[in-house]
């Protein structure tokens, strides 16, 4: 086991590849500086490098005799937002774009992650697949996609990923076994009518009037469709229509969000919801267009790699830095794809220390206390060095 205090070595390290990450965001799959930065660092501790996987994504391997195979994964990019703490030597330089999830964190914490085990491998024996990945927020498919569909991580044996989790205090690890965050698909929804002028609403067919009914519908599903012990969301954030007072418009558009954990709900949500539109075009007269477009699966944490992942943070950082999730996520995580593609488990790391550091994930004033990438590095580190105990725990 390596100890927080041994590694403190790479302090420095980490918080220069971290404010160097979070002053030049990149959005997406448009990772092109970032991809190469990594893949720079990666070539000069000598790591063999898989580069471009999917578009921007990177994997790097380094091998060290027979062992289980390990995926670490670190997203990469950012999101299409501004920044707002510009008081910051290391504020985003690039409008439009900011590290306001922490994947400047997950990538510093891998990269350091990856210079400590190439220059330890006396500690640890097996393969270790560094994987900085492009576009875990999107848009779909998502990064993790491309990065599966490469064919480079089928050897793989399990996956582990972190995230940055200012709602939980500096030095904690927190972890939801079993369903952790939810399934993420996009329901869009053009409703057709027929034009006409406002004051002779009889003459048309009113799209504004099916989008109202269709709105209050479709949330009567999770209340009286869908079993209420099952965890499901429906979000309509988008409502379009129309371009002046005086004309009923010819079409209307919204667009939401399905939030589920099972496939059962999901389909089920999916049938509801063209049920409801039916029913409501049909009522009026009208006609409609339906997507439903399934994006990132459940990210359901599998129960041995979970409890090797708990062990290790009691073992590590001791019983007090775990905290144990009692409740799921309606968020979502294309991490999804590796523990689908064979299994693994993903933890949140603590990062709030003051009210500073306390802003949520995709707030413009969000930022992390970076005493927290030590402590995600720590992790990640004995994730592999403990490696006898997880062959034995995959048996």
């Amino acid at each position: 086991m390596v100890k927080l205090e041994e590694i403190k070595y790479l302090e420095n390290q980490l918080i220069y590849n971290r404010r160097f990450l979070h002053s030049h965001p990149e959005v997406g799959f448009d990772v092109e500086k970032t991809h190469d930065f990594v893949k720079d660092y990666l070539t000069k501790l000598n790591i063999q490098v898989f580069s471009h996987v999917g578009k921007n994504s990177l994997i790097g391997v380094i091998n060290n005799n027979d062992g289980p195979i390990i995926g670490l994964r670190a997203d990469m990019d950012a999101l299409p937002m501004n920044e707002g703490n510009s008081d910051l030597s290391y504020c985003s330089q690039n409008s439009g774009a900011m590290h306001a999830c922490g994947h400047d964190a997950h990538t510093a914490i891998l990269l350091s992650t990856a210079d400590y085990l190439v220059n330890h491998k006396d500690k640890w024996q097996g393969t270790i697949k560094l994987i900085f990945q492009e576009a875990e927020e999107g848009p779909d498919p998502g990064g993790a996609y491309g990065v599966v569909k490469s064919g480079l991580v089928d050897d793989v044996d399990v996956f582990f990923g972190l995230h940055c989790a200012p709602q939980y205090p500096l030095g904690k690890i927190a972890i939801k076994a079993n369903e952790a965050m939810a399934s993420a698909d996009t329901i869009q929804i053009k409703l057709i009518g027929k034009g006409a002028h406002a004051a002779y609403p009889h003459l048309g067919i009113d799209p504004i009037m099916m989008q109202a009914e269709l709105i209050m519908s479709i949330q009567t599903i999770t209340s009286r469709i869908i079993d209420p012990t099952d965890n499901c969301v429906i979000t309509i954030a988008q409502v379009h229509s129309g371009t002046t007072h005086n004309i009923i418009p010819e079409t209307a558009f919204l667009e939401g969000t399905v939030r589920t954990f099972s496939k059962e709900v999901r389909n089920k949500v999916k049938i509801a919801i063209e049920d409801s539109i039916k029913a409501i075009t049909s009522k009026y007269h009208g006609d409609y267009e339906f997507k439903y477009i399934f994006g990132y699966d459940a990210l359901i944490n599998q129960p041995k790699p979970t409890q090797y992942l708990v062990d290790t943070v009691k073992s590590v950082l001791g019983d007090n830095a775990l905290i144990d999730i009692l409740k799921p996520s309606m968020g979502a995580e294309d991490f999804s794809k590796y523990i689908n593609h064979k299994t693994g488990a993903f933890a949140w790391l603590g990062t709030n220390s003051s009210v500073d550091t306390a802003y949520g994930l995709h707030h413009p004033l969000f930022n992390i206390d970076e005493s927290a990438l030590l402590y995600g590095t720590t992790l990640m580190i004995n994730l592999v060095i403990n490696n006898h105990n997880l062959k034995e725990i995959l048996k």
